[in-house]
């Protein structure tokens, strides 16, 4: 899979974010979009994932030998923080990314469970989310993005409110992950950008920073 930015421009009023940004991603593995907060990594990584319109330019996704405009049915979201349902078990929060792509309960709870397994929570299968610890937390947005089955996951800064020790477990998940998904990640965590394949810095590409 590839991932291609083509003049990307976006400004939120009067201020300018990102300005003709052209870029190509080779998305297997990991790759990390880095800068500073405000640099424009997330506005980048929401117009890679079909979530928000670029003013100017276009993001082309090429898979399996044709080429397609981002768009949300090749992703999935891994937000900054927790957006599990607290009162829901593990399990629940896990298969709601399988019954986004219309799968019943037992085929969604079968995926969930496998998905739990693979960021190291299937022991935790009926606990409520409540009951999880931050780390915790991010890792089941991890798995209920990979019950999701899109070819690739993107995730916003998913170690800014982490220690260093769940960071790094995050990061050992991640290099899991990147053999089942293409995983892009926007940080500026060192941990997570020391494990990536491929590490795009988006002040370079900003021509606005640039001048």
């Amino acid at each position: 899979m590839r991932v291609e930015a083509a003049a990307v421009s976006k400004a939120f009023g009067d201020r300018s974010v990102l300005t003709d940004i052209n870029v190509s991603l080779d998305a297997n593995g990991i790759t990390a979009i880095t800068g500073p907060s405000g640099a424009g990594k997330s506005t980048l990584l929401a117009i890679i994932g079909g979530a928000m319109r670029p003013d100017h330019g276009t993001v082309t996704i090429h898979r399996e030998g044709t080429a397609h405009p981002a768009s949300s049915r090749f992703t999935a979201w891994v937000p900054q923080g927790s957006n599990a349902l607290p009162h829901r078990t593990v399990r629940d929060n896990a298969a709601i990314g399988a019954l986004s792509r219309g799968t019943d309960w037992d085929e969604a709870y079968a995926a969930a469970d496998e998905a739990l397994e693979r960021v190291k929570l299937g022991r935790l299968l009926h606990h409520r989310a409540k009951q999880l610890s931050g780390g915790e937390l991010q890792r089941l947005s991890f798995a209920r993005a990979l019950c999701a089955e899109r070819p690739l996951i993107l995730a916003d800064e998913p170690t800014a409110n982490l220690d260093e020790e769940n960071t790094r477990g995050i990061a050992d998940i991640l290099r899991g992950l990147a053999g089942h998904s293409a995983v892009i990640v926007a940080t500026h965590d060192p941990l997570m950008i020391a494990a990536a394949d491929q590490v795009i810095d988006v002040r370079r590409l900003n021509h606005h920073d640039a001048a």
